[in-house]
């Protein structure tokens, strides 16, 4: 697709036409980014580690090597094409332990079981446990609007096994109908893979199913070239503040919302 804001929520067919918008069954809802948030965010943690365990670097340069590490890992699964998403939890494994030693370079002198190990063993731990997140604050809100109305609903994310854990320690989230985590699949998203599993979980047609997320190739791309509906969520427009849903009105829900509270357009 080419860039710029995504006009619409429902996928073409193949004369590139838009159908009448059907009814969900089912809202599929991405995690990080869209129902969580790092508490302190990533680079604090990191960086707070990393100096248990001798490193001097500061939380703007853990962020800026952090940043440079996942834009690395993301070329290097785009030019490997479709082979680039496939998944497993040791791969997921190794790629977070890559990631870390790129960040904390200056350890790497010990070699196994030195101090990068210490680094990452301590993050993964950390971000498998519940207390590492919190949810925004417009989740409550919408998990009771989509029990009201009767609709299933499914996380699904590129993360892996230690996503289960962290949503079981959330009350608000233990509704939820599945947790489809790519790991777990064998694929990640955008994958047609992940969202045939997705689709399987949901328990309904793919047309049936809203996939919110606040990524545009993985959640949003990914669910419109796969038949299934998407809405981008774009936290950023109110500065992660929660809208009284000014947009309710409008007769086409949009196809990018600044807060999950905005979701009550789609399901009219």
């Amino acid at each position: 697709m080419k860039e710029g804001p995504l006009q619409y929520g429902v996928p073409s067919d193949a004369q590139g036409q838009r159908p009448a918008r059907v009814a969900i069954r089912c809202v599929a809802v991405d995690a990080v980014g869209t129902l969580i948030e790092a508490d302190p965010p990533v680079a604090d943690a990191y960086a707070e580690v990393g100096r248990r365990h001798g490193s001097g670097l500061d939380r703007d340069e853990v962020d800026r090597r952090l940043s440079a590490a996942f834009a690395a890992c993301s070329e290097r699964d785009r030019e490997a094409g479709a082979g680039g998403l496939v998944t497993s939890e040791e791969l997921e494994w190794s790629r977070w332990r890559w990631i870390v030693g790129e960040v904390f370079l200056e350890l790497g002198a010990d070699g196994a079981g030195g101090a990068v190990d210490r680094c990452f063993e301590e993050l993964f731990e950390h971000f498998g446990r519940a207390s590492a997140w919190r949810c925004y604050d417009d989740v409550g809100a919408t998990v009771s609007r989509i029990e009201q109305l009767g609709l299933g609903m499914v996380i699904a994310s590129n993360f892996d096994r230690r996503l289960h854990t962290v949503c079981a320690g959330w009350p608000v989230l233990k509704s939820a109908r599945a947790v489809v985590v790519s790991s777990e699949v064998g694929w990640r998203k955008p994958g047609r893979e992940f969202f045939e599993a997705l689709v399987t979980a949901c328990g309904c047609r793919a047309e049936e199913v809203l996939m919110v997320g606040d990524d545009r190739v993985n959640d949003i791309e990914g669910a419109l070239s796969n038949g299934l509906q998407a809405v981008h969520v774009d936290r950023y427009r109110y500065g992660n503040a929660v809208p009284g849903a000014p947009e309710r009105a409008r007769v086409s829900p949009p196809s990018v919302i600044g807060s999950l509270i905005e979701l009550e357009a789609w399901y009219r």
